[in-house]
């Protein structure tokens, strides 16, 4: 009994080693220097280096000719008359049958820093790497193979393609090859990527730009459009990698696209404080003016720089960048009429007055100009500084959303 169970199963073993196994999926065997890479792969070379490429079309209809006995489902009962890389032929049931290579188209593609130079035969070339400064390059190698069968009257075409692409990089060499705003990357380039990326950076312009105009419905789309785009972005990255395991690729956001207009919140605050008090700086201002004669003496004079400089002095005070942001936040503030005129500026840095009568009575006019417009600008002002609070529900939306991401990276660049 026992010696029949063990017939029984060399049985079940010889009959699973003979069967046949479904053709291999059309690919390309690629050598660089006799290496062996598969598609996705990285190989460290350096700048003007000189590399022999080979790359050959292996499965597909190659596989039911070179091994019939595994991949073919007549070898039982016909007789193979040839096989080989190029062809098999056979005869069944007293029918001669072939299989023939007709055509092999091989490809090569890459970009300005890579060039593939033929080498005799179509399989062969020689990749010669740039001089120039670059980090990373790629060969992507594409076979399509025509086969033909033929037996008695029938005829049938067939093609098989393989595409094979790895990636160069040069030792020593940074890979980071995306750099905006708020988005890093290195690894392997990718254009379906970095098409991803500039429309994540472009929201994350979009929002900025909206939260500087305290457009705040429109930063509300913003920010829908730049989850919409990160997704996309890792989708992308996803199917990447399921096509090519080895792809390698580190996304790191930076900052966030709130991070100037937050810091703004503090500067109106400060610029709010400074115009608190200006409505009876320049009301004393005016007062003083008064006092002084019609007729210039050495006194009036002195007194008279000594007055401009006080606005000056005021306007030196003033947060960096002032007049720059409220010209962005009130577009309707002159800040024109508010900075102090540059004959102004003149008389005071060299503390004299040529013109007395003149000097006098535009400085007037200007005091004047400001007591009327003051009380409007620090109504305005105030308006905006309680506005601008609302970028901070939006900054914190921000900075959780890209703090939940895991897929990536994220880095606050604030203080």
């Amino acid at each position: 009994m026992k010696t029949i169970f063990l017939i029984l199963v060399m049985v079940i073993m010889v009959g699973t080693l003979n069967a046949v196994q479904p053709a291999r999926k059309p690919y390309i065997k690629m050598k660089v220097d006799g290496i062996l890479l598969k598609t996705g792969d990285i190989l460290t070379v350096t700048r003007g280096q000189k590399l022999k490429l080979e790359v050959e079309m292996e499965g597909g209809r190659r596989d039911f000719c070179k091994f019939p006995d595994s991949y073919a489902d007549i070898a039982g009962t016909a007789q193979i008359l040839s096989r080989g890389d190029n062809g098999l032929t056979y005869t069944l049931n007293d029918k001669k049958a072939e299989w023939k290579l007709l055509n092999e188209d091989i490809q090569f593609t890459t970009d300005d820093f890579i060039k593939v130079v033929p080498q005799g035969k179509p399989s062969t070339a020689e990749i010669i790497i740039s001089d120039e400064k670059f980090s990373q390059s790629f060969l992507k190698a594409t076979i399509k193979a025509s086969w033909q069968f033929s037996s008695n009257d029938t005829t049938r075409l067939e093609e098989n393609v393989a595409v094979a692409s790895v990636y160069l990089k040069i030792a020593g060499a940074s890979d980071e090859w995306f750099l905006s705003q708020n988005i890093k990357v290195s690894g392997i380039k990718n254009e379906l990527v970095q098409e991803k990326l500039i429309l994540v950076q472009s929201a994350c312009d979009s929002i900025e730009k909206n939260l500087n105009q305290l457009k705040f419905s429109a930063v509300q789309q913003d920010i829908r459009n730049l989850q919409l785009a990160t997704n996309n972005l890792k989708t992308t990255i996803d199917e990447i990698k399921a096509g090519n395991p080895s792809y390698q690729i580190k996304v790191l956001f930076t900052g966030l696209p709130s991070d100037h207009p937050y810091s703004d919140i503090g500067l109106l605050s400060s610029i709010k404080t400074s115009w608190s008090t200006l409505e009876t700086f320049l009301n004393e201002l005016k007062l003083e003016l008064g006092k002084l004669p019609e007729q210039p003496t050495n006194e009036s004079k002195d007194e008279l720089v000594k007055l401009i400089g006080s606005y000056t002095d005021w306007q030196t005070k003033l947060p960096d960048q002032t007049f720059e942001h409220l010209s962005q936040y009130i577009p309707a503030l002159h800040v024109d009429s508010i900075q102090i005129p540059e004959k102004f500026e003149v008389i005071v840095k060299e503390k004299s007055v040529n013109d007395y009568a003149l000097a006098l009575n535009d400085f007037n006019t200007f005091i004047d100009q400001r007591i009327n417009r003051v009380a409007v600008e620090t109504q305005d002002i105030n308006s905006a500084s309680t506005r601008i609070q609302a970028i901070r529900l939006f900054d914190g939306m921000l900075r959780s959303y890209f703090a939940s991401i895991d897929w990536a990276e994220w880095i606050s660049t604030r203080k």
